[in-house]
């Protein structure tokens, strides 16, 4: 699961469409993240190929976006789901976890994800077009999130934090 440099690097290749289909010859799963753009994927158990635009997101910290990506694609595949939905609860994990400082300490959990999901489905229940598209696409959500609440995790408190996050009482 490199980023597109690493994997035109590794490959000798010249994009990430011909990098990816070079991994997926020696792999039964091949992933080549590209940032703002998304990620691209063959799972060549399966057959099948899928690529998702990434959800516009204003990153606080790209720390650990990477592995949280990972971590959720891992859930996905375990679970058997189709690609395009591993894809998808994959980038939208790694945009959660990037609205928060610390890295793994921002990874979201199932209540991070249902509060993302219910605020996307209000939206698009208001007519916000975004979120119509967003909500047609990440429909498969609807049987996966809690449908009770999910008490909070407490998480660790990272080492390095925003001015406004230091002076809070």
């Amino acid at each position: 699961m490199p980023n597109a440099v690493e994997a035109m690097h590794y490959t000798r290749t010249d994009s990430p469409g011909a990098a990816l289909r070079a991994l997926a010859e020696h792999v039964p799963l091949a992933v080549v993240t590209l940032g703002g753009d998304g990620a691209i994927a063959i799972d060549g158990v399966t057959g099948e190929t899928a690529e998702v635009p990434a959800l516009p997101v204003d990153a606080l910290d790209p720390t650990g976006a990477g592995d949280v990506f990972g971590a959720a694609l891992v859930l996905g595949t375990i679970a058997g789901w189709p690609l395009e939905h591993r894809l998808r609860f994959a980038g939208v994990s790694a945009a959660l976890a990037v609205h928060e400082f610390g890295g793994s300490l921002a990874a979201p959990g199932w209540g991070d994800i249902g509060d993302w999901w219910r605020r996307t489905r209000a939206c698009a229940a208001e007519g916000n077009a975004d979120s119509v598209e967003i909500a047609r696409h990440y429909g498969f959500l609807e049987d996966l999130v809690p449908r009770t609440h999910v008490c909070g995790v407490r998480r660790a408190v990272a080492t390095i934090a925003r001015h406004s996050d230091v002076t809070r009482p």
